[in-house]
């Protein structure tokens, strides 16, 4: 999910550099293939995060959350575009979060690990 997050990241940076269409679809069929695996290891890691019984809150908290992004990202990108002139702002902008999120995904192992230390 780590590696979902970094290339998901990293496509939406590079899609303002695409100059020629197949660079475009290369970097979209990438893009998609990581969004696939990032769709599909969510329910596993959210049950083994919060157990059998949370699983279903957990995924529906996620999935809750990435609405908002979702939904205000359009218009925020057509704002930037009036202002600047260009999408290419809001294209590196977009990526951004995802590499951070992979930046702290990274993490919730060291975290699990002390929570397990601390309760023995």
């Amino acid at each position: 999910q780590v590696a979902s997050f970094f290339f998901i990241g990293l496509m939406s940076m590079m899609i303002p550099l695409c100059n020629v269409f197949g660079g475009l679809i290369a970097v979209c069929l990438l893009m998609g293939l990581f969004d696939g695996c990032f769709i599909c290891i969510m329910a596993p890691i959210a049950f083994e995060l919060v157990g059998a019984q949370d699983v279903s809150q957990a995924i529906g908290f996620l999935l809750g959350l990435m609405s908002i992004p979702m939904t205000v990202g359009p218009p925020i990108a057509g704002l930037l575009h009036d202002h600047l002139g260009s999408y290419d702002v809001a294209f590196y902008l977009a990526g951004v979060p995802p590499l951070i999120g992979g930046a702290i995904l990274c993490f919730i192992p060291w975290v699990h690990e002390r929570q397990k230390l601390k309760d023995r």
